[in-house]
């Protein structure tokens, strides 16, 4: 793969970013639960391949634009109640989720080219240490504040009553610990599964169809030209 300094025009960018964040929208309100499998015990918890484009996004066109792709689909997300949508408590998460994911995009980038396989375990352990450890944070707030204060729900309610069906009966800070620990595992599974995924889809595009999206694209900086 030959990379250049070049980059993505303006319009490119916005209408490209805008692009995958409405259709990641469409995605994660339409795909089956095939597609969508949820995590042991803590069902609510469910892996989303709509993350997929809300990487690709930030591989394809930079950090900007995969912001702006990932709040159009918290946006969209956040507008549709009930069991459809995620609703603003399901899409905030959902965003935070995507948004520590990226930072450890940013770290990987600051460590110079490799080849394909190399890029791909410095994105997925930079994004598996920040994802786990900053969303840990953030549920943690979400759970003694945020839920009730700004969402006006309580965050526990639901696990603890997954937990007694699976016969685990924890309360107070217990009960925080384990949903906390549950919920970290998920964050890690699932980071690992949208960064591979997403790295090898934007390399096959940049592969199959170079001239469409090779010049300027910001996964270039991490990857190493291919040899001939």
């Amino acid at each position: 793969m030959v990379t250049s300094r070049s980059t993505l025009r303006p319009t490119t960018v916005i209408s490209g970013s805008a692009t995958f964040g409405a259709l990641a929208a469409l995605i994660t309100l339409a795909a089956p639960p095939a597609l969508q499998p949820p995590f042991p015990v803590l069902f609510y918890l469910k892996f989303d391949v709509a993350e997929v484009l809300d990487l690709s996004s930030f591989m394809i066109f930079g950090p900007s634009a995969g912001l702006l792709t990932a709040g159009i689909h918290a946006l969209i997300l956040g507008s549709v109640g009930g069991s459809a949508g995620a609703g603003p408590f399901g899409a905030s998460l959902k965003f935070l989720g995507v948004l520590t994911t990226y930072v450890g995009l940013l770290i990987a980038s600051r460590f110079g080219r490799s080849r394909l396989v190399g890029t791909g375990l410095k994105m997925t352990l930079s994004s598996l240490g920040t994802r786990v450890s900053l969303m840990t944070v953030a549920n943690y707030l979400y759970i003694v504040f945020l839920a009730q204060v700004v969402f006006g729900m309580s965050y526990l309610d639901y696990p603890q009553f997954l937990l007694s069906q699976a016969g685990i009966n924890l309360t107070g800070v217990g009960l925080i610990e384990y949903v906390l620990a549950l919920t970290a595992v998920y964050n890690a599974v699932h980071v690992v599964f949208s960064v591979l995924v997403s790295l090898l889809v934007v390399n096959t595009l940049l592969t199959r169809a170079p001239n469409l999206l090779q010049t300027g694209a910001w996964i270039t900086r991490l990857l190493s030209p291919a040899v001939k």
